[in-house]
């Protein structure tokens, strides 16, 4: 949000988690960081060291270590820290039989197996935002210096040259920046662009328009955003579906002249169709601070000389302020880590708390699977959510099954967080409140006409609102009971036909036809209870996916008026 029309935002703490060691839990030892041992096996600020020895811990900094060494005595330590240059592994956690957390001092987590480090009950960190005004800070000055051949001037200089008419530039002042991911870093850059007199358009298929507007950034596709920009800067994470997102196609779309800024990830863009792109003109320039391998690869060096692109090498993280925040926020989420205090940057915790609670670990589920239902009824852009819990159990778990079904909507399109990770429990608040996504939730520990206890969902996206209710009747007996106000129930698992109709004789039996025609085997089904209009909700439970053709069918046969094919994970 901001201060005001054209001020700087104001920051957005990241939510802060408590964190319970399953490990401590199980030996009843008071919570604290003295007499813990931590290897660091990066090099890191003193500011690290210090916090870390004022808190009674044990530091040894042993920078790199072979995979065999570290091995050998990893089992010493209850917590470790790395940067980029040590790799996690596996093999590496499984000899950690001491280790309780592992700090990444930086953002991506790409180099530590979490899924590994979960299954031992060891907590991951991070520090997402120690870097985010330096990474900003850099795409900016690369805009600034692509604009007026900075780069190339200075080359010429240093040759004894005066070459005033070769590098003529262009203002930044009235052209349009295009922004590929509004994150963090992305709407850093975009507030100090408009400063320099840049209108921005901007894609983010999880970040709502109302929001984008509010920061004076015009909401547009990612096709859009390419064809429009005069300068086109990235900041989306290395995806399957963002790989070579610009590529020789793209870069057709973009005006003859345009000028492309990444600061994000190598391998977004196709390196190859760049360099193509500049030596035809069809781009006046690029710069580049990450590629595809680090260091670059013989077969990147071709590009990285070319006269019309300024290359650094990953600087953006690099400042003296950076790497100090990022030392001091590992250090701190460490010792409060130890101590079972609030951390932010936890990215595997809702599986380690979880643990410690088993009575809302079904609840969790649920939620999951009835947001990641309702998101794929209802595409639209989400604008809000509603949690309403019923019943005594559930008292206390309103921010965990909103989190929950956060989870389930985000995972259903997609959606990664700045590091390229899924989006989970915790990460989940954040993503969606940086997206200004409101999110409520309220409860009555009174038990409920009919359940005991149950949880509804009701969301507003760009495209409507759905309701829907679930409950839970043992630990692996999930069920949703309510969908729009209609009563039904079902199991909210594997491949189901969600389907609206009248309520006539003759619906049910043509649509059975049509799976029939189509050799899908139906093992369920479930009718609503129909409202003042004989209006009904239909679910078929089948066992495989319904393609495309026969969903149309479904939905234009006599008396039906909608047709969803979903897909759930087994709960």
């Amino acid at each position: 949000v901001r201060s005001r029309r054209g001020g700087m935002p104001m920051k957005k703490q990241a939510e802060a988690y408590p964190v319970a060691s399953p490990k401590r839990a199980r030996t009843g030892d008071a919570a604290s960081a003295r007499g813990k041992k931590v290897l660091i096996s990066d090099p890191i600020e003193q500011v690290c060291i210090d916090i870390l020895t004022k808190a009674g811990v044990q530091v040894d900094c042993k920078s790199k270590l072979s995979p065999a060494e570290l091995k050998k005595i990893i089992g010493e330590y209850d917590g470790l820290i790395v940067r980029s240059g040590t790799n996690v592994t596996a093999d590496i956690i499984e000899a950690a039989s001491k280790m309780t957390v592992i700090g990444r001092a930086g953002t991506g987590v790409d180099n530590i197996d979490c899924n590994a480090a979960t299954k031992r009950g060891i907590i991951v960190m991070n520090t997402p935002g120690g870097n985010t005004i330096s990474a900003a800070e850099h795409t900016c000055a690369l805009i600034a210096s692509l604009a007026r051949n900075v780069a190339q001037g200075d080359g010429s200089m240093k040759q004894g040259k005066w070459d005033r008419k070769q590098y003529m530039g262009i203002e930044l002042s009235g052209k349009t920046l295009g922004v590929l991911g509004l994150g963090r870093v992305g709407r850093e850059v975009v507030t100090r662009m408009q400063a320099f007199g840049m209108s921005a358009i901007g894609y983010d298929p999880f970040f709502p328009p109302e929001a984008s507007q509010k920061l004076d950034i015009e909401p547009v596709s990612a096709a859009e955003c390419i064809r429009r920009a005069d300068v086109l800067t990235i900041h989306v994470p290395l995806l399957e579906d963002t790989r070579d997102m610009i590529n020789k196609a793209s870069i057709a779309t973009m005006k003859p002249g345009a000028r492309i800024v990444n600061c994000a990830r190598g391998g977004i863009i196709n390196e190859p169709d760049l360099l193509a792109a500049l030596e035809s003109g069809q781009l006046a320039g690029a710069a580049l601070d990450v590629f595809e391998s680090e260091p670059p690869a013989e077969h990147e060096w071709a590009l990285i000389k070319h006269p019309k692109l300024i290359a650094t090498p990953h600087l953006g993280a690099s400042t003296v302020e950076a790497q100090g925040k990022v030392a001091e926020e590992i250090a701190h989420a460490l010792v409060a880590a130890f101590a079972e205090l609030p951390v932010a940057g936890v990215v595997n915790a809702p599986d380690l708390t979880l643990s410690q609670k088993p009575e809302l670990k079904p609840w969790t589920s649920l939620a999951t699977s009835l947001g990641a239902l309702l998101a794929q009824v209802n595409k639209g852009q989400l604008k809000s959510l509603k949690v309403e819990l019923t019943g005594a159990v559930l008292e206390k778990a309103g921010s965990l099954c909103a989190a929950g079904a956060l989870v389930g909507m985000f995972g259903q399109s997609g959606a990664r967080d700045e590091t390229g990770e899924a989006i989970n429990l915790i990460s989940a608040p954040a993503f969606a409140a940086e997206r200004e996504i409101q999110v409520t939730s309220a409860s009555d520990v009174r038990p409920g006409a009919v359940y005991a206890s149950l949880l509804k969902l009701t969301i507003h996206t760009t495209e409507g609102s759905h309701t829907i209710a679930g409950t839970v009747f043992g630990p692996h007996q999930l069920r949703v009971v309510e969908f729009d106000g209609h009563t039904v129930e079902f199991v909210p698992s594997g491949y189901l036909l969600l389907y609206l109709s009248i309520d006539k004789p003759g619906v049910l039996h043509r649509v059975c036809g049509l799976m029939k025609d189509a050799n899908i085997n139906i093992m369920s089904a479930a009718v609503s209870s129909g409202d003042a209009h004989k209006n009904v909700v239909n679910l078929l439970s089948v066992d495989q996916k319904i393609d495309k053709a026969t969903l149309e069918k479904a939905a234009s046969l006599p008396d039906v008026s909608e047709a969803h094919c979903i897909h759930l994970g087994c709960p």
